[in-house]
């Protein structure tokens, strides 16, 4: 936009030397206060962008009192790159590193305390930590550790004198396997025996780092096909129970409790754990108790020998 009166004259140059005006350069100008001889120039450069990229343009205005010139010089745009695309495991330590590079000569314009600008899956901007070297800007979040409700979509931006440009991660949650722990009710300090009954547990206990909305699918399995699948919590902590009413004598019989974790009704960005097991061995004894008695006849009257092979052993 010029201004000036006398009015004033539009020269475009490109790296010092004057542009003529033709089917490549264009100057378009319109009149916005013919009083004060303002004017609206529109420049515009039909070329390809190699031509245009890393030249400088200028504009000189000029009338009897002087002349003025602005300048720009035209880079390509940053370019921004998050890394690394990958599904963390929830409670580990993981890392999202945004690298910003500049073209020679281009600068980052607009919040200097936050050059790169992260937003994380619910749209607030995120701090991270930033290290600046020549052209290029490395901006990394910290997550320690990650955790299910960190899963999402995570966008980098960053703005120079050549334009604004972002990139986007999805970030997708690995939910840890969980912990399973088989105890059993007389403990094991107990004989089990034939007709005895018996109360079986597998507590499934998940990491802390799990804090999303999550479905914990089990099975505890114990004699003769019977078996539990209801799942009672307790914030992180699962169980299932199975009571045995009359266990049946058997030398040697595996209870086995199974479960995994999956992702909740409408939660996204996390991934189901794996399958996990775990067994509890049980021995169940035969009990027969055997009494023998003798009754001798009226009258008898054992003798040593007699008497001494009648309280031995039973042949």
């Amino acid at each position: 936009i010029s201004t000036g009166s006398p009015a004033t004259t539009v020269t475009w140059m490109r790296n010092g030397q004057q542009l003529s005006l033709n089917d490549t350069y264009k100057l378009i100008q319109t009149v916005t206060d013919r009083r004060l001889s303002t004017y609206n120039n529109i420049f515009v450069i039909k070329a390809a962008s190699s031509d245009i990229i890393g030249h400088t343009y200028s504009c000189t205005v000029i009338n009897a009192f002087g002349t003025v010139s602005k300048a720009l010089t035209a880079f390509t745009p940053p370019t921004v790159t998050i890394s690394p695309h990958e599904t963390p495991t929830a409670g580990e330590s993981f890392s999202l590193t945004c690298t910003v590079n500049l073209a020679e000569g281009d600068y980052i314009v607009g919040d200097s305390g936050s050059p790169v600008q992260w937003k994380g899956p619910d749209g607030a901007s995120i701090k991270s930590t930033l290290q600046v070297m020549t052209n290029t800007y490395i901006s990394t979040l910290e997550f320690n550790p990650v955790r299910t409700t960190h899963g999402g979509e995570y966008i980098c931006q960053a703005t120079s004198t050549a334009g604004t440009i972002m990139d986007a991660a999805n970030i997708i949650i690995q939910i840890p396997p969980p912990t399973l722990t088989m105890s059993r009710d007389p403990d094991a300090s107990t004989t089990l025996r034939h007709g005895d009954s018996l109360t079986l547990t597998c507590t499934i206990q998940l990491d802390e780092a799990v804090d999303s909305d999550v479905v914990v699918t089990g099975r505890l399995q114990g004699q003769a096909g019977m078996s539990s699948n209801v799942v009672a919590r307790s914030g992180n902590v699962y169980e299932i129970v199975l009571y045995i009413p009359s266990l049946r004598a058997t030398p040697s019989e595996t209870c086995i409790c199974t479960a995994d974790v999956g992702p909740g009704p409408g939660v996204e960005f996390i991934q189901s754990s794996e399958l996990q097991t775990n067994s509890l061995n049980i021995i169940v004894e035969l009990s027969v108790d055997i009494s023998v008695s003798y009754t001798p006849p009226p009258g008898f009257t054992p003798g040593p020998n007699e008497y001494r092979a009648a309280s031995g052993p039973v042949r």
